[in-house]
C-alpha cells in the first residue's frame, strides 16, 4: 500500500512538473509576442527579417527578380466569340421572407443553405447582424 502511494506521488509530481514547465514556456512565448506587438523597433526588425531575402516571404526589389518561366498556356481561339452568361441571381426578397426561406432550407437541406445566404442582399445581412448585437 505504501509503495503504491509513493508511486502515485512520484507520478503526480512528474505530471505537475510537466504542467509547470509548459506554463513557463507559454508565458515566455506570450511575453515575446507582447514585446513584438508593443515595441515598434522590435516589430520593425521582425518584419524586415520576415520579408527579407532570408525570410519565408521575401519581397522582391525589382522586376528582374519577379521573372519566372511560368506555365505554358494555349492561345485563345479568336473565332470563339460566344461566352456563356453567368446565371442570373434570384430576385431580392423582403427580409422576413428571406429569413423564412433560409430557415426552411436549413430544415430541409443544411448543406445547401449557403446558397440562400449568397442570394441575400448586404442590407438584409446587416440588419440581422444589427439585431443580433
Amino acid at each position: 500500500m505504501l509503495d503504491s502511494a509513493v508511486a502515485w506521488g512520484q507520478e503526480a509530481t512528474n505530471t505537475l512538473t510537466g504542467y509547470a514547465e509548459f506554463a513557463v514556456t507559454e508565458h515566455q512565448e506570450n511575453l515575446a509576442y507582447n514585446e513584438i506587438l508593443t515595441n515598434p523597433d522590435v516589430l520593425s526588425d521582425y518584419t524586415l527579417r520576415f520579408f527579407g531575402p532570408e525570410g519565408p516571404y521575401p519581397v522582391y526589389e525589382n522586376e528582374g527578380q519577379l521573372e519566372t518561366g511560368g506555365y505554358p498556356t494555349q492561345s485563345v481561339d479568336p473565332q470563339m466569340d460566344y461566352f456563356p452568361a453567368p446565371p442570373a441571381a434570384a430576385a431580392p426578397q423582403q427580409p422576413q421572407n428571406f429569413w423564412e426561406s433560409f430557415k426552411s432550407t436549413m430544415d430541409r437541406d443544411p448543406a445547401n443553405a449557403w446558397r440562400v445566404i449568397n442570394q441575400a442582399s448586404p442590407q438584409v445581412m446587416a440588419n440581422k447582424l444589427f439585431v443580433m448585437e
